[in-house]
């Protein structure tokens, strides 16, 4: 009987020290070019520790287990990281994240959302010095062109911000990448103007950090590419946006308004907008009349060169309290290229000759704004 009860004992300790461990569910990594995100998806009561040294970092979990199923998803690398590895110290997870250059760290964690279940640790791995190439040569000097308008091009969303996805899947931040590339693209071959864009890959970048990207460049026109979602599966057809620091009243609008303002959603440290005195200085300028009534031509040609290629939504340009249009001084704009709920519309942002026909869109609005001035 002592020997049963012993044994009973035994198993129900060993399933309550299981029961105990916190879980780490999945493990993430986007390359931006100058740091790397590492996001890991555990329980809102895990206890963990970050350690750099010279050339690696610690991330450590006290009583943690990894999902089987995620596990391969531990190891990973870039420019920036050579490998990560994984130990364990008695109760004690350690990922030990081996990197190429000095770096500095950061870390923030984030609640649950609609599109993300469990709370998330997120680590910036981020770059200390410029990278130096070993080939030294002269630099090119660039005249510079007089008179050349600068455009950027904001590709909305990316990294673990997905955006909207359709009905089959397809992600707003990949459709947005596609269309702005193309964008860019096909307006740098006009030598009086050059498009930069925001980011060039799948990473996320702060919404003020892309209004001072816009600054830092001396850009001349903002213009943020985005896709459409709504619950119903027909709502279909392109809207511009401009900015209205009241807002809109209209449900649309708002549903918009909440979805693309979460700057701490996925920038963790990033200051809101209104909490910005650099910001509240830009829009207490009297010039911030002349941006918005030239945002609205904008805004107007191209919705008129989008009618010519698909369906519009609003044939009036629409205004929303949309960050990113927060741009000081230059005429800004946030154009939904079509809704990608609507699996129609779905298909056809995912198609690459479509995106073309997109871009080459908003590209000839932008002439004509350009030719009307």
């Amino acid at each position: 009987m002592r020997c049963w009860i012993s044994l009973f004992f035994i198993v129900y300790t060993a399933f309550s020290v299981a029961d105990d461990k916190t879980t780490l569910y999945d493990f993430r990594y986007w390359s931006a070019p100058d740091h790397t995100r590492i996001v890991i998806d555990k329980e809102e009561d895990t206890l963990f520790n970050i350690k750099s040294f010279d050339d690696y970092l610690v991330i450590s979990f006290d009583d943690a287990e990894v999902l089987s199923e995620t596990f391969s998803n531990i190891f990973f690398k870039d420019s920036r990281i050579k490998k990560v590895r994984i130990k364990r110290d008695k109760e004690t997870i350690k990922l030990i994240v081996h990197i190429s250059n000095k770096f500095s760290s950061k870390h923030f964690t984030l609640k649950p959302n609609t599109k993300y279940k469990y709370h998330r640790l997120v680590v910036d791995v981020i770059d200390s010095e410029l990278k130096t190439t070993k080939k030294i040569t002269k630099p090119k000097v660039v005249k510079p062109i007089s008179n050349q308008k600068i455009i950027l091009v904001d590709a909305g969303h990316g990294g673990e911000d997905s955006g909207a996805i359709g009905k089959n899947r397809s992600k707003e931040k990949d459709v947005n990448l596609a269309i702005a590339k193309k964008l860019v693209t096909i307006i740098n071959k006009n030598k009086d103007l050059k498009a930069i864009l925001t980011r060039s890959g799948d990473y996320y970048i702060p919404l003020t950090k892309r209004i001072s990207i816009a600054q830092k460049e001396k850009a001349t026109m903002f213009i943020s590419i985005h896709a459409d979602a709504v619950e119903s599966p027909v709502a279909k057809g392109a809207s511009v946006y401009t900015l209205s620091e009241k807002g809109n009243n209209s449900k649309l609008a708002k549903q918009l308004e909440a979805s693309q303002n979460l700057v701490d959603q996925f920038g963790g440290v990033e200051s809101v907008i209104d909490s910005d005195q650099f910001l509240k200085n830009i829009l207490k300028d009297f010039s911030r009349k002349d941006r918005d009534m030239q945002s609205f031509k904008l805004a107007n040609e191209i919705i008129n060169q989008l009618e010519k290629i698909g369906p519009i939504h609003k044939k009036v340009p629409q205004k929303a309290n949309f960050v990113v249009l927060k741009s000081p001084s230059i005429p800004s704009v946030l154009v939904e290229t079509a809704f990608i709920s609507n699996p129609t519309q779905e298909k056809r942002l995912t198609n690459s000759k479509q995106q073309t026909k997109i871009a080459q869109s908003i590209y000839q609005g932008i002439l004509k704004y350009y030719s009307a001035l």
